[in-house]
């Protein structure tokens, strides 16, 4: 999945910066999913606005508590699939460490 590609690029950013852009990447290729695609071009257009606020204010929590509930619920959505960029993305926002 190209959702992994952001990951190297991002890793100087913030982490909520980094799990926006990854968070992108996913949206980007569920968008490529008849089922998927309405709720997926809703939640670009959220990601775009979260991003900016983001790259103003890392600290932002408001942007970063919806960046959570956007991921959990792409959780759901994705629980039959592969959604471990899913939870990267709540790691990333919960600043705990990528494993090795």
């Amino acid at each position: 999945m190209s959702a992994q590609e952001p990951l190297a690029a991002t890793s100087a950013e913030p982490a909520p910066v980094a799990a926006v852009k990854l968070l992108s990447a996913v949206l980007s290729e569920c968008r490529n999913d008849v089922a998927l695609r309405r709720y997926a071009e809703v939640d670009m257009r959220a990601i775009d606005e979260i991003l900016t606020k983001l790259k103003a204010d890392p600290a932002d929590a408001a942007a970063a508590g919806w960046v959570r509930q956007i991921a959990k619920t792409w959780s759901n959505r994705l629980r039959g699939g592969d959604f471990r960029h899913i939870r990267r993305v709540l790691d990333l926002l919960d600043n705990r460490e990528r494993p090795t």
